[in-house]
């Protein structure tokens, strides 16, 4: 059986003594592939079929796998024939006895094509790594089972390892980022040996030596022999860490951006962005698969079907370049929105055919638009037809539009005015607020000014400006004129007429207090040729009376305001008079005033200083009887609106019998009737101290004549 076996194997087998490698015994398979005869081959020894070429240690390296008995030998190795053809064999061999001799029996497996592929391959990877090496690519070259066998130089600089640490690796030896990027690469690694692919791209992170994480795109590709066998599988390594980073960027980008943003394939969306999805008002998956017109109305503005448009303007974008145009969207709740379209052609692949598509919501910024456009209008009409002449400046204070009153009222054609200094125009005759690159230069926004028309007629005018500002900077300015040439005339006129009345009025009450001058000089002769005391007494308190009167209306002759009276000046000015007239030789009698600023109108001031003469002269007549000297203290003051007088002394006191006297008294009738003509409340109180008398009453503009007729 053995026999059948070494004779009919369909490769070569051949015995060889070990001791003398001299060959024993050949197959018929052994005969045919080396060419010599069966006699032929039994007188040759193993060195003279084995070639010596790559062998550096001769005949001993030729046979040194062969002599350990105890070895069984496969390897491949260089054969020669009969006529001196080289081909390469892959031979085991095992350790037998023949013929009571050592012995090996050798089986001979043709592996030519497979050695000359690999030379090939090796060759190919040689000539391939002088071009890899100086690109961005590096290379790995890989045995059949996945271990290194070549290592470029440029894969170490993309990966940090050198070729020393890595020759006989397999892909374990390298820290991948997690499971699923090793189980990649082993599922990748099983199709490839199980013959599945020839070809595969895969991209994974494995970290440096130094701890650096990178991102990696790994093109690998099998090299297989005339038998499908693998032999070597070449990868070539690119990192691609910076453009995973820019892509992850973009897809920030992408998702983040203000605009929507969306991928066709033809009419289809394949892709879009969050904002796509708030501008339809609905989700990714309601939006991908679907066409433009699935959230559009039937037609366009324009009239125009959606569908067909939308098939011309993505046509357009990928025979004719870039379009941009305005689109009329539909939402998911069927809300009409105006958006702007860009659209892209853009390769992802041979087959081409994809479109970018941006859209803008402009659905706000064109109702603005129309807002802004009524606002202009609106503007324009206002600034046209404004009944007042108005005129608009740059900031060199040249005019660049007028309304036509302002050509009605200044009698200028728009074409004499525009582009020309304003006050060169109108010309002035004071100093008028410019627009300046600065500003406005003069603060004063509202103003009467004369300005003169094309005829140069001066004309009375109030002017309003209005300076504007655009970041803090002068753009331009407004002025608003008003023609108020009757108004001033008619106020010059009042006010001539005004100033002739104040004539008038200074005069008359000049004229008053000249004849209550004479009315008191009149009773003072009266008194020089009466002998009775008591008469003389009564025509004495009547004068008294009647100089209060005239100091009222000498003081608003002289005074500035013909209504009003400053009772400081007054009522200082009154004392001296009545303690000048009645103030006794025998007596020293001092009269002290206290009064702030105040002042009453004629209608208040006279009552009031007629008691307040009333109440002094009856503190001369009585309150000092038998005593040489006293002390009258007089008193106005106003607070809140409230006027106080006081008159105090410091005399024998009213008598016990004074209720019954103030029923016939005179003097106390008049005061209590101009107490009551002031509204005032009278207080009286008296002792052995002396004797105050006050009244109060609130400051009012009393309109009407004096109280003379009530009195």
């Amino acid at each position: 059986m053995e026999q059948e076996l070494f004779e009919l194997n369909p490769n070569p087998v051949f015995i060889f003594e070990l001791d003398s490698l001299q060959i024993v015994k050949v197959n018929q398979a052994f005969i045919k592939k080396y060419g010599y005869r069966e006699k032929e081959a039994l007188k040759l020894r193993l060195t003279d079929i084995q070639s010596s070429n790559g062998v550096a240690g001769g005949l001993d390296e030729m046979t040194s796998g062969y002599k350990n008995p105890e070895i069984i030998r496969e390897d491949s190795v260089e054969h020669i024939s009969k006529d001196g053809e080289h081909f390469y064999v892959m031979i085991s061999s095992h350790p037998i006895t023949f013929k009571n001799k050592r012995a090996r029996i050798v089986f001979i497996h043709d592996v030519t094509d497979r050695v000359e592929a690999e030379q090939k391959a090796q060759k190919a990877f040689d000539e391939l790594s002088q071009h890899v090496n100086n690109s961005p690519l590096g290379m790995i070259k890989w045995s059949s089972s996945f271990e290194i066998i070549e290592w470029s130089d440029r894969i170490s600089e993309i990966i940090g390892y050198s070729r020393e640490e890595v020759l006989g690796k397999t892909p374990y030896f390298f820290q991948f980022y997690s499971e699923d990027d090793l189980q990649i690469v082993e599922n990748e690694m099983s199709a490839i040996q199980a013959g599945e692919k020839n070809k595969t791209r895969t991209d994974i992170k494995i970290y440096r030596p130094d701890g650096k994480l990178i991102d990696l795109r790994v093109h690998a590709s099998a090299i297989r022999d005339n038998n499908d066998q693998l032999i070597s599988t070449i990868t070539f390594v690119e990192e691609i860490t910076r453009q995973k980073r820019m892509r992850l960027r973009y897809q920030r980008l992408f998702e983040n951006a203000n605009d929507g943003i969306f991928l066709m394939k033809g009419d289809t969306f394949i892709a879009c962005n969050q904002q796509v999805c708030n501008i339809f008002g609905c989700t990714k998956d309601e939006i991908l698969g679907q066409t433009p017109a699935d959230f559009s109305p039937e037609y366009q503005p324009d009239g125009n079907p959606s569908l067909e448009q939308a098939r011309k303007v993505i046509d357009k974008a990928l025979t004719e370049g870039p379009q941009v145009f305005p689109w009329r969207h539909q939402k998911k709740d069927g809300t009409l929105i105006d958006t702007e379209i860009s659209l892209n052609s853009i390769s992802l692949d041979e087959d081409g055919g994809y479109v970018q598509a941006i859209v803008r919501d402009v659905t706000k910024q064109n109702k603005d638009q129309e807002e802004l456009r009524r606002s202009e209008e609106l503007f324009r009409k206002l600034f046209l037809e404004a009944p007042s002449a108005m005129v608009m400046v740059d900031t060199q204070n040249k005019v660049t539009k007028v309304n036509q009153s302002f050509e009605q009222l200044f009698g200028f054609e728009k074409d004499e005015l525009l582009g020309r200094d304003l006050d060169q125009i109108l010309g002035s005759d004071e100093d008028a607020p410019r627009m300046t690159e600065e500003g406005l230069k003069g603060q004063e926004l509202y103003m009467d000014i004369q300005r003169y028309n094309k005829e140069g007629e001066k004309l009375d005018l109030l002017l309003s400006i209005i300076p504007v500002y655009l970041d803090d900077k002068p753009i331009a300015g407004f002025g608003i004129y008003v023609d108020i040439s009757d108004q001033k005339r008619y106020e010059r006129e009042l006010k001539r007429s005004l100033d002739e009345k104040q004539v008038l009025l200074e005069e008359i009450h000049h004229r008053v207090k000249n004849n209550l001058a004479i009315v008191s000089g009149l009773l003072q002769m009266q008194m020089l040729s009466v002998e009775e005391p008591r008469l003389t007494s009564y025509l004495q308190d009547s004068q008294l009376r009647i100089k209060s009167m005239a100091i009222v209306h000498e003081m608003l002759y002289q005074s500035e305001k013909l209504s009003q009276i400053n009772m400081d000046s007054y009522v200082k000015k009154l004392v001296r008079v009545i303690s000048n007239t009645l103030s006794p030789e025998n007596k020293n009698i001092q009269v002290e005033v206290k009064c702030n600023e105040c002042t009453l109108n004629i209608n208040q001031a006279i009552p009031c200083a007629l008691n307040i003469n009333e109440l002094i002269t009856n503190s001369f007549e009585y309150a000092f009887k038998g005593r040489q000297k006293g002390l009258i203290e007089v008193k106005v003051i106003e607070k809140e609106g409230v006027i106080t007088v006081e008159v105090k002394d410091d005399g024998v006191g009213l008598a016990d019998n004074f209720d019954e006297l103030r029923k016939t008294s005179l003097g106390i009738s008049l005061i209590e009737n101009l107490v009551k003509q002031l509204d005032a409340n009278l207080d009286i109180d008296t002792g052995e101290w002396g004797t105050a008398i006050s009244f109060s009453f609130n400051k009012a503009d009393v309109g009407g004549s004096s109280s003379s007729g009530r009195v």
